[in-house]
């Protein structure tokens, strides 16, 4: 099946700033990143060792006036975003963005889940971003989701993604820590909010390998 080796892979970080110059000099300090522009102009992408592994944009006005701060968008890989994109309001979702071609790149589309953590889809129209197995130093190597339900928000991904429960412990007051991963591997958690009283209603991150 085309984009089986990629489906519930996540596959692309974009990151939406006020402020996409100073966004540029922390993360190319910090993490060492470089930055590359787009063949197709007006949309910079990070590089790690001169490998893409996502973008840059500034926050549009009309998400600021809503009071949206910046903030990073985690993709995942599907082999049918107009499909995923079904299945997800079918499922309770919302669509933020709906499917959209990017020209010789791919079809991408933005989604709240039910309990309102923001992703996208995407499906490349040639190799997909990233890769399998262990993240190599620079890039992102772990993704949280804090929500108010966790047996939901399992249900939602596991049936889109086909993610698959690979461990958990107790975090006492805080809830569990529950682990999902794809392939035998763990790669994504949900944590309680109560945990992180301070995230909107539903939300996620990503870590990095450094």
């Amino acid at each position: 099946m085309a984009g089986a080796s990629y489906r519930g892979r996540f596959v692309w970080y974009e990151l939406l700033t006020s402020d996409p110059d100073a966004a540029t000099g922390f993360y190319t300090a910090v993490m060492n990143w470089g930055t590359t522009q787009w063949e197709g102009g007006g949309y910079t992408m990070w590089t790690n060792r001169g490998v893409p592994l996502g973008g840059l944009m500034k926050l549009p006005a009309e998400a600021q006036a809503a009071g949206a701060p910046p903030h990073w968008l985690l993709y995942i890989g599907t082999p049918d975003v107009d499909a995923t994109a079904r299945q997800a309001t079918g499922l309770g979702a919302r669509i933020l963005v709906p499917p959209t071609d990017v020209p010789t790149v791919g079809r991408f589309a933005v989604l709240a889940d039910p309990q309102d953590a923001v992703f996208a889809v995407f499906t490349p129209l040639a190799e997909a971003p990233g890769h399998d197995g262990p993240a190599e130093l620079g890039e992102f190597s772990w993704h949280e989701l804090a929500t108010t339900d966790h047996g939901a928000a399992f249900s939602f991904y596991s049936t889109l993604f086909g993610w698959e429960k690979t461990d958990a412990f107790d975090m006492g007051p805080a809830g569990s820590y529950q682990m999902y991963g794809r392939a035998g591997r763990s790669a994504v958690c949900s944590t309680s909010r109560r945990r992180c009283p301070d995230r909107p209603r539903g939300s996620a991150t990503s870590w990095w390998t450094t």
